[in-house]
């Protein structure tokens, strides 16, 4: 076994990308042909690198700054051991979700905030478990927290499924709380060496929430032209729209799976039935964008003298063309994360076919050339980048 650390993408891997002879899906990247996976992305080092590892934005360049910070939790991994980091991103999520689900009753509130307390404890006692020096008090103990990590990870994949099906303003909250309680499982299985069972735990966590996902997506994505309306541009244009169409076709497969990916023109003739009814209306084309992207629930009426008008369409309006960006946003870091989780599945299994354990990788990215932009994983593919 070979394993190299360098700094920055390979400029062979840069070209590759660019000329579609390689594709990335979240953290890897792998050859458009056979599917072998040529190396995995890191986050950090130049530019170039950055550019890579990042998707599209709605909004222009400054989108990422207000994006939600799931991203950072997908980047734990095989790569990085940060129970602190899980925890940090744990604690902004719910903050999130606590002031979407502001006008659920206190019923609903008692039962998420029992759920995010028994997540919390499950990757602190996770945490505690992996600190000890005892290997068998730490598999007992870490066995004990996962059974709490998992419970909460299940809760969560249940609200995803009760939201997702409507489209709920809470649904893309609820998503990324399952990513969380999915990560902290896979990243104590890590901490514990288990390579084999993280795979295994990730792989299943992906394929249960894949019904709530898809349910989403479907909603999300039954919009495309009015998020293409005039009325958007500079925030939404065809490329992110086939960004998010294509990154739904690879939530729809295992990891591993190829996903016929469409083109811009494939993608407008999808379009086409559905873009004159869109465009000819102009009043209530944005009451049909799903409160998952932008919450209109709290518009207030109109009224004419003592007759009710229904909802006031102009502040309406006014209220989408300010949170359609942000609200796609969300969705574009849902995809990006289930891309980098099922991307970690395929870094495992090549761990395994390479026998190399997490711990053992976790050590070379702690020497001082592994705050590296790449880690590549077969040698001889790369050799003429390379001068040992």
């Amino acid at each position: 076994m070979n394993l190299n650390v360098v700094f920055d993408v390979p400029a062979l891997v840069a070209q590759g990308l660019l000329n579609g002879s390689l594709e990335r899906v979240g953290g890897v990247v792998r050859d458009s042909s056979s599917k072998q996976v040529v190396m995995w992305l890191q986050e950090g080092g130049s530019e170039v690198s950055k550019a890579l590892a990042n998707p599209p934005w709605a909004g222009g360049a400054n989108a990422l700054a207000a994006a939600n910070p799931l991203l950072a939790t997908a980047n734990l991994g095989v790569s990085v051991a940060g129970f602190a980091l899980v925890l940090q991103q744990l604690n902004r999520i719910s903050d999130q979700i606590r002031a979407v689900e502001a006008k659920v009753d206190r019923i609903s509130h008692k039962l998420d905030d029992q759920a995010l307390a028994q997540l919390k404890a499950g990757i602190n006692a996770c945490q505690n478990a992996v600190e000890l020096q005892d290997p068998v008090l730490r598999l007992q103990m870490a066995g004990q927290a996962l059974t709490t990590l998992h419970a909460a990870r299940q809760f969560f994949n249940q609200q995803v499924l009760r939201s997702a099906g409507k489209a709920e303003a809470s649904s893309a909250e609820y998503v990324g709380l399952a990513f969380v309680a999915l990560a902290a499982e896979v990243q104590t299985y890590l901490q514990l060496d288990e390579g084999e069972k993280a795979a295994r735990t990730l792989s299943q966590g992906l394929d249960d929430l894949r019904p709530g996902l898809t349910q989403l997506m479907n909603a999300v994505l039954d919009c495309t032209c009015h998020y293409l309306k005039p009325e958007f541009a500079g925030q939404v244009d065809l490329n992110l729209m086939l960004w998010l169409h294509n990154g739904f076709r690879r939530m729809k497969r295992k990891p591993g799976e190829s996903a016929e990916q469409l083109s811009a023109s494939e993608l407008f003739e999808i379009m086409r039935p559905h873009i004159t009814q869109v465009f000819k209306s102009y009043e209530n084309w944005h009451g049909q964008i799903p409160q998952a992207i932008v919450d209109t629930s709290a518009v207030p009426d109109t009224w004419i003298g003592p007759i009710n008008q229904g909802t006031d369409k102009g502040k309406r309006f006014k209220l989408v063309k300010k949170k359609l960006a942000a609200g796609l946003n969300r969705i574009v870091t849902l995809v990006e994360t289930h891309d980098r989780l099922l991307a970690q599945v395929l870094q495992l299994e090549e761990m395994k076919r390479l026998g190399l354990k997490p711990t053992e990788l976790r050590q070379q990215l702690l020497l001082p050339q592994g705050q590296a932009a790449a880690v590549v994983l077969d040698a001889r593919w790369m050799a003429q980048e390379l001068s040992v």
